[in-house]
Formats: structure tokens, sequence, C-alpha cells
């Protein structure tokens, strides 16, 4: 029988591990975070309500900081905590420890509105770099005096890119596969398509009683799931059939297949941040279609074969 959920002041509880919802869990800005309440006590993805989060910091309850990949939504109050041990995958704890190394995963130009963007947001929310001693490469069973966590790897959106199976409760936690209607996000330097696909695969076929991402206030059901991350794995595709569709129309310019509806919606692309990352990912999109045979680059103008 599935273990009961619990409603607390901040989120749900299952068993001894609490999920808590981001402020502002619609907005990418913020994540969803998760106590594991024993010995050791964990934290992973300290991102969500700071009140709680600050709390726990100031009690020094807290043994262990897990962060599932570097982003800095994921991470966000990392800096409360002193006398830590700090834990990621060992292909992302580079982008942890120095701002540096996050900007060459994150982007290739420095003078982007998305570097600008970064720039003010670590400056606002004062992000730091940690020093992430424990390494993981994402099989490692974790084990705590009330539950067993198996780490599960899943690069695609970064390269080190972890889920989490809470043993003792069922629960699988899904992270930036997010299960969102936008669907999968990509648009870093070191994201990559092919690598997601066979993550969202992966994760389709692990078996739970109560499925969870970093985004959105919700607990799915196995049904639930199942729906959610079909429709999710179902946008790779999607996205390839809009380009194949636009390019019938004759050859296109990256600046004109990248101002359609490809990842967001056009109304969107108004956002100059979301207009970035769709350029990104429509060239990520095109790599892969040109790899495949399907299109060909001649100067600036992509054509369908």
């Amino acid at each position: 029988m599935p273990v009961n959920i619990i409603q607390t002041q901040y989120g749900s509880q299952i068993g001894d591990v609490e999920f808590v919802w981001a402020r502002n869990s619609k907005e990418f800005l913020f994540a969803n975070s998760i106590l594991v309440k024993g010995s050791p006590s964990i934290l992973i993805d300290p991102s969500a309500t700071f009140t709680y989060i600050e709390q726990l910091a100031s009690s020094r309850s807290v043994n262990v900081i897990l962060n599932t990949h570097y982003h800095a939504d994921h991470r966000s109050l990392n800096g409360l905590f002193k006398e830590v041990i700090f834990a990621a995958h060992e292909k992302d704890a580079p982008a942890i420890r120095d701002h540096e190394t996050y900007e060459e995963f994150a982007d290739t130009d420095p003078n982007s509105f998305y570097s600008e963007w970064r720039k003010q947001f670590f400056k606002q929310y004062q992000i730091h770099d940690c020093p992430v001693s424990q390494l993981y490469k994402g099989r490692e069973l974790i084990e705590t005096d009330t539950t067993q966590i198996q780490l599960i790897h899943i690069p695609g959106h970064t390269p080190g890119h972890m889920a989490l199976h809470f043993k003792n409760i069922n629960t699988v936690f899904t992270a930036d596969i997010d299960l969102t209607p936008y669907g999968p996000w990509y648009a870093n330097v070191v994201s990559d398509i092919d690598e997601f696909i066979a993550s969202v695969e992966r994760m389709k076929k692990i078996e739970a009683d109560y499925y969870v991402s970093s985004h959105g206030e919700r607990i799915y059901t196995p049904e639930q799931y199942r729906e959610k991350i079909d429709r999710f794995g179902r946008h790779f595709q999607e996205r390839d059939e809009k380009i194949l569709e636009l390019l019938k129309e004759g050859p296109k310019e990256l600046a004109h297949i990248a101002s359609e509806a490809i990842v967001y919606r056009r109304p969107s692309l108004v956002d100059p941040l979301k207009a970035y990352f769709q350029w990104q990912m429509v060239i990520k999109h095109l790599e892969r279609l040109e790899k495949k045979g399907l299109i060909r680059k001649e100067g600036e103008l992509y054509h369908r074969l």
C-alpha cells in the first residue's frame, strides 16, 4: 500500500521525506526542495520557500546539501548553509564550485541577453560558489536511518542531471524532467537532445507509487505520471516536425526558423530570454536533423532533403 501523503505548512510529506514547494513554482527562477529527515539529514535543491529553508540553515539541522544539477534555480539558497557536505554528480560539480565554469556550461556569448540575465540573477540572489566534496556518478544508493535514496543519472538537461528514487516511500523525484506543458529545456551549451530523449525513455520505465518533479506543486499517481511524461517526451519529435514542416516552404535562415513557434508560442517570444532559449534549442534541433540526413545547410540557408 502507498504511504499516506500529509500536508505540511510548506508542502507535502510522505514518510520521512518532505517536499517543499517553491514559492513561485510556475517560474523557472525557483524549484521545489526536498528535506530528508533523519540521520544524516539531507536537503535536496535548496531553492524553494526562503523562510523555511533559512530556518533549517539557522537550526544547523541539515548535514548534507545535494544538488540534482548545477542550475542556479536548484541551488539559490546553498549559501545559507555552513558546515555541511555539498554533494552533486561529478559532471555538474565543477559548475557548482566555480562560476566561470558555470558560464562555460551555460552559454558561448558573454554579451547575450541570457549572460546579462545570469549576472543579475546571481547578484540578486547572492548565489555563490559551493565547495562540492561528495561526488556521485548517478547510480549510488544513499542510506540514512530512515530511507534509502537511489540516484539515477539522467543526462541531457545537464551532463550530471540526477533523479532520485526514495525506496522506503517508493517515490521518484524526476528533477527537471519536470512534466510541465512547456516540455524539455536544453538551451545550455552542455545540454544534449539525444541524451535527454534517452533519459526520458529511461524514466518512463521506473515504477513507483508517487512521482514529483522540480516545478509544480503536484504529487502524481502512476497514471498521471505516464500521461505527463508521454506528453513531455513527445515535444522532441514535435519540434523536429515543426522545423521540417517549415522547411517544406523552402530554404530558411536560422533567424527565420527561430522566430517561429517551435518551442514557445509566438507571443512568448517577445520575452528576450525565451527568444534566446528558443534560438539555442532550435540550433540543437537543426544539428540533430542534419546528422539524420533530413536537412542540409548551404551558406546561411537550411534546406529540407
